[in-house]
């Protein structure tokens, strides 16, 4: 690795050590705020919301894993995770979390990228969840919650603005694996950004091996692993050999935009396209 390229990477991970509060797009801060500010909505909308943020659903998962609320095992569910703090206190940290978006946002983060990341995690999750439900393996709630989380690191990277945008345009312009450019870039990719960031605030390990290795189908994997894996290929690419999870992928994808629409109806934000590289 080159000396630039060895810099690049310690600057991206001293960002990632850093980084208290991942930003959210700003269509999700203003549906937060009109809720928070209505004393006519109730705890399930504001829960319907969170699930499909990676900011606020990465900040409870972590809360729900520190010393102060732990029980021995690891809570691995927003729900879970949102049962324990309870109520008032999902709502404060909500609230304090748009708050501080300000201050987040004074970083050259430009919210194209961020869009981009969040449009990409949302088509991963639906995809995801839609597999785990038509082959009955681990619970459909969990697979959603990491596949939102599964790119976190790819958050980091869009604090690099343009840079990195510029990064996701070549990757869908030649079909390039993201990580092979960020490597080439940066000395490192968002799997590895993420590993580190999802370790630091306390994920379940399960949470982490996704994050770390989701561009992969080593042999042996988890299944938790192998359907995020999965969904991230076929949301890359619809056409991607990804065995019999790309068939039934493939027979539910109609379903699987609906359910896209719909959650982006819901967000106010505009529902990502249908074709990617990111």
């Amino acid at each position: 690795m080159s000396m630039q390229g060895e810099s690049l990477r310690e600057e991206v991970l001293e960002r990632a050590e850093t980084l208290k509060v991942l930003p959210m797009p700003g269509a999700t801060i203003k549906v937060l705020a009109g809720l928070m500010g209505d004393k006519g909505s109730s705890f399930g909308q504001l829960c319907e919301v969170i699930k499909h943020d990676q900011a606020i659903t990465s900040k409870l998962i972590s809360i729900a894993n520190s010393a102060y609320y732990s029980r021995r095992s690891r809570i691995s569910s927003l729900e879970r995770a949102m049962v324990l703090i309870g109520p008032e206190g999902v709502r404060s940290i909500v609230t304090c979390m748009t708050l501080l978006q300000d201050t987040a946002h004074r970083e050259p983060l430009r919210q194209q990228a961020l869009a981009a990341v969040w449009a990409h995690s949302l088509k991963v999750g639906c995809a995801a969840k839609m597999l785990s439900l038509a082959t009955a393996t681990e619970d459909p709630e969990e697979v959603f919650t990491v596949s939102i989380l599964h790119d976190l690191g790819k958050v980091v990277f869009s604090l690099y603005g343009e840079e990195y945008r510029k990064l996701l345009m070549e990757a869908r312009r030649t079909g390039r694996d993201l990580s092979s450019l960020e490597r080439e870039r940066f000395g490192i990719d968002h799997q590895e950004v993420g590993y580190v960031m999802s370790r630091k605030w306390r994920f379940p390990e399960e949470f982490c091996a996704v994050i770390r290795g989701h561009h992969g189908r080593p042999p042996g994997h988890a299944p938790l692993l192998g359907l995020v894996s999965a969904a991230d290929a076929f949301s890359r690419d619809p056409e991607a050999d990804v065995g019999g999870q790309g068939i039934i992928l493939r027979r539910e994808k109609a379903r699987i935009a609906a359910e896209i629409e719909r959650i982006s109806r819901l967000l106010e934000m505009d529902a990502p396209p249908s074709g990617e590289r990111a």
